[in-house]
């Protein structure tokens, strides 16, 4: 008997998306070859693996076996086959890194000054994203490394070395802390926040969230709300003399992050993520 790995590849794809037309998509191929494949594989096999009978995407007991024993073989054969293409990639000199704006401060834009320097040859891409967003894109493998919170809420598992400490600040235009907080007070929040602090302690507030640290910044120095801020760019001289922690409200405190390296699991370091990390290690 035969067993086609491309046929098992999409009758797999198939019962993990739910349809033909959804699999055949994520191969890339058409929906009339992976119909084709998943009948011959069922005709090698000599028993069926879908129930055509029902509508959807139904396993027989059989298929129901065959899925659960081709998942793990295949999910090993995806991971082969990043690391092959990471490879290859590398020796081309390609490095996709993502970073969340909170933890994106000098020492991180400095650390990348110095890699123009040290890798002048090398094609870096930076993706700036939320933390929960970057851990996806580590997952599916559209970037090769992070800088990130590793503490949000996530189902991905990836390896994670911590960094350092970033602080951040409930702030205000000091015009708008003249008179109490009310319910009424706009709160302007970064996207990806929401796994560092606790909305329901501000669900009662009008809650904005901006994928946009700047204009998040832009807004609070405008009086168009309160905001939740990392450090680093509350250190501007023009926010220094406008913007000024909330105190006295229990329920806005500041927040430690440890901005930490995250890379898939089952995946080395090259030469450049290494040099990134023992870099941002140092400052």
């Amino acid at each position: 008997m035969k067993l086609p790995f491309d046929n098992l590849m999409s009758f797999h794809s198939v019962v993990t998306h739910g349809s033909f037309s959804n699999g055949a998509r994520k191969l890339g191929k058409s929906q009339s070859t992976v119909s084709g494949a998943v009948r011959s594989l069922e005709n090698e096999l000599g028993y069926e693996l879908i129930d055509r009978s029902e509508p959807g995407v139904k396993l027989t007991s059989r298929g129901n076996k065959v899925y659960q024993l081709a998942t793990p073989i295949i999910s090993r054969y995806i991971e082969l086959k990043y690391i092959a293409e990471s490879l290859g990639k590398t020796e081309r000199g390609k490095v996709r890194v993502g970073i969340d704006p909170l933890v994106f401060n000098h020492d991180v834009k400095h650390v990348l000054f110095d890699f123009s320097e040290k890798f002048p040859e090398t094609e870096l891409t930076i993706l700036t994203k939320p933390s929960h967003i970057l851990g996806q894109y580590l997952h599916h493998h559209k970037i090769d490394i992070a800088i990130g919170n590793p503490y949000h809420k996530t189902d991905f598992g990836f390896n994670v070395d911590e960094l350092f400490l970033v602080n951040c600040h409930w702030v205000a235009h000091k015009d708008l802390l003249r008179t109490p907080l009310s319910i009424n007070t706009r709160v302007l929040l970064l996207d990806g926040c929401e796994d560092t602090i606790d909305l329901s302690n501000i669900a009662q507030h009008n809650i904005w969230i901006l994928d946009d640290s700047r204009t998040v910044l832009d807004m609070c120095m405008a009086q168009k709300g309160i905001a939740f801020l990392p450090q680093h760019l509350l250190d501007q001289p023009t926010c220094t003399d406008v913007l000024s922690p909330i105190v006295g409200e229990t329920f806005l405190f500041g927040k430690q992050i440890y901005a930490s390296l995250m890379w898939p699991q089952h995946a080395d370091f090259n030469q450049q993520h290494q040099w990134i990390h023992d870099k941002l290690r140092k400052r």
